[in-house]
Formats: C-alpha cells, structure tokens, sequence
C-alpha cells in the first residue's frame, strides 16, 4: 500500500460508559485537528467504557491490527494517556509504531515527551531500576 493510500488512526477512549461528554469532547478535537491539517482519508477508533491499563480493547485491537496490515501512516489522540495509562506500555507501543513507520501525535503535544521519557527509563535500567 501506497504511503499515500494510507490513513490518519485517530485513537480516543473514556473508562467509563457514561463519560460520552468527554468522548464527545476528544472526539471533536481529533475532528477538528484533521480538519485543520487537512486530513480527509482517516478512522476513527473509540473505546468507550475501557480503561487505560492494558490494551485489551476491541478498538485498540482492530487499531493495532490495521497498523500491522500496513493501513495506517500516523496516529492521532488527545494526549498519551488515551493510548495507555502505563507509561513503559505507551513508549512501547509508540517504539512499535516507529519501527512500523507509523508516526504518535497527541493534540495536548505530550508526545513530544518521549524521547525525554525513554531517556529516562534508560538511565534508570541501567542503574538496576534505582535512583542513586
């Protein structure tokens, strides 16, 4: 598949069910942000009612299956705690996505703290998992 013919995954979710206000509100966002960067070929991928400590969601699932079916060149959520609410699970799904030349964005811009991030879990590792 062309890299042209590819879609902008835009990822949103809400723990609980009866949260549609704020599934309304990031779907907007995510809606408003292809409508500004003139995004017109994208899917929307909503978890409503699951929460952010593992990735066991349906839309997620099918999200990670395009991305492994080569549909998908970025992928767009509201911030990183959408994706997950672990932070080695977010930078290790944003490094599976990297390597599968799909790019992470965020509206609120916290994607910009993960190179920081993996840094930091680096230089912690390698000092056995402790701060000295």
């Amino acid at each position: 598949m062309k890299q042209s013919d590819k879609l902008t995954a835009y990822y949103f979710r809400a723990a609980q069910q009866i949260d549609t206000l704020y599934l309304d509100n990031q779907m907007q966002k995510l809606l408003y942000h292809a409508s500004q960067n003139g995004i017109a070929a994208f899917a929307l991928y909503v978890d409503n009612g699951y929460n952010g400590l593992n990735f066991n969601r349906p839309a997620f699932s099918l999200m990670q299956q395009d991305m492994s079916d080569g549909r998908i060149s970025k992928i767009v959520a509201t911030s990183l705690d959408r994706i997950s609410r672990n932070s080695l699970d977010v930078l290790a799904f944003a490094d599976y996505a990297v390597s599968t030349g799909i790019s992470l964005e965020t509206i609120n811009g916290d994607h910009a703290t993960l190179d920081w991030n993996r840094q930091l879990y680096a230089a912690l590792a390698a000092k056995g998992g402790e701060c000295k």
